[in-house]
């Protein structure tokens, strides 16, 4: 089966590309692109639209197995394809916690037999994520396990975390880490500061991310074991990455889409939407990621996606749960710092395509020949209001509800199959 794109705006970080021009798929794989002279069984005009490669997304959180009733697999998927993810990380954050070889072959075959995208599993750092004792890193990572994390609960022991990241730099064995103190801020539900205080509520002080952030960085640097800091809320920890960088260490920064889109004052009169952790942080430091990001600095954009059933966010404040439902809405709030001239387009595409399968090693997130033909046909300046009812989570807990986003995917194909047409 050959389908012929044409008429596209092709768009590739890895090459550089942004211009006109047609691709093949063949087999599902991209078999040519630019001027395409074979002929193809189906043929799409793009009539203009952006063809660039599917999303790759480094933090997603499920339900399943043990909470199907907030997300599963399939159920992500759906809400996946429709932001235009193709590709996503599973957090190991399950009832049971995905710390063994069985529960890391469950994901990988559930998501091939209920999902439409593809399915990665990450693996626990320590067994059930008590950061006690360390999981079987080497196994699941035989087993296709990409990375390994404690997921939202950063192990507190440091004699337990340097074992364990020496035990996965040998094996080859990539980590991911929460930056955070957790002692500093364990009753804190929103960023530490004059507003918080106001509103009568506990914060998260930033400080609690610097103090867990240096003690990563200088394992890792101790260990020589690649490290993803998973979602860095603050202007001084992308000083810090960047600091350990000029030292020798191997560590990928990410950040979620809501932390460039939102700050703190956002929580307004307390909306449990926009409860997540690590928090909004001040104003200051969503323009310093947001510079970070147009600098190339930032590894990863990240959904984030954490979904929560309704009675776990209509709760007061202080009692709701922490998350956000993410995969609809990663793409357009970086189509917006695209829109406000923030970004460029390959550079709001580089942290969700090529780069983060260059930290995970897949060949896809590019336009290449040979390259798997997972693909998303988009318009960037299609407005659009986010409403919670039409979301497809299961669970539609955004903090971008009743907002004016900008850019919408209008198909997504996995393999060269078309999964997603709005």
């Amino acid at each position: 089966m050959k389908t012929l794109i044409r008429n596209a705006r092709l768009l590739c970080p890895a090459n550089g590309w942004d211009e006109e021009g047609a691709l093949l798929v063949e087999d599902g794989v991209i078999a040519e692109i630019g001027k395409v002279s074979g002929k193809a069984d189906e043929t799409i005009d793009a009539d203009g639209l952006c063809l660039a490669p599917g999303l790759i997304d480094l933090r997603v959180k499920i339900g399943e197995p043990g909470a199907e009733q907030k997300e599963t697999l399939a159920t992500a998927s759906r809400a996946a394809v429709s932001g235009g993810v193709t590709s996503m990380v599973v957090m190991p954050d399950t009832n049971p916690v995905i710390d063994d070889v069985a529960l890391v072959q469950f994901i990988a075959n559930r998501g091939r037999e209920t999902s439409d995208v593809r399915i990665y599993p990450a693996g626990a750092l320590t067994k059930g994520l008590k950061g006690e004792a360390m999981a079987e890193i080497g196994l699941m990572s035989d087993s296709g396990a990409v990375f390994f994390t404690n997921g939202d609960l950063p192990v507190a022991d440091p004699s337990v975390l340097r074992r364990t990241m020496g035990y996965a730099a040998s094996c080859g064995a990539l980590v991911a880490s929460r930056a955070d103190e957790h002692s500093l801020g364990k009753n804190g539900v929103m960023n530490a500061g004059a507003l918080a205080a106001r509103m009568g509520l506990s914060g998260l002080p930033r400080e609690a991310e610097w103090i867990g952030l240096a003690r990563d960085l200088l394992i890792a640097e101790a260990t020589k074991c690649p490290l993803i800091i998973d979602q860095i809320s603050t202007a001084r920890s992308m000083e810090m990455i960047k600091a350990a960088r000029t030292r020798g260490v191997k560590a990928y920064a990410s950040v979620a889409a809501h932390h460039l889109f939102f700050n703190d004052l956002d929580v307004g009169d307390y909306l449990t939407y926009c409860k997540v952790n690590p928090p909004f942080r001040a104003e200051e430091d969503r323009q310093a990621l947001i510079e970070a990001l147009a600098h190339g600095d930032i590894d990863a954009v990240v959904s984030a996606h954490d979904p929560q059933p309704p009675e776990e966010k209509r709760l007061p404040f202080a009692e709701a749960s922490f998350g956000a439902a993410g995969l609809e809405t990663v793409l357009s709030a970086l189509l917006v710092l695209v829109q406000d001239e923030r970004l460029s387009m390959l550079d709001a595409l580089r942290p969700v395509t090529t780069s983060p399968a260059d930290i995970i090693g897949l060949p896809q997130g590019r336009l290449a020949e040979g390259a798997p033909a997972d693909l998303i046909l988009f318009d960037p300046e299609k407005p659009w209001l986010c409403e919670r009812e039409h979301l497809r989570s299961r669970s539609v807990n955004s903090p971008f509800d009743g907002r004016r986003m900008v850019g919408q995917v209008m198909q997504t194909f996995v393999g060269g199959k078309n999964v997603f047409a709005r």
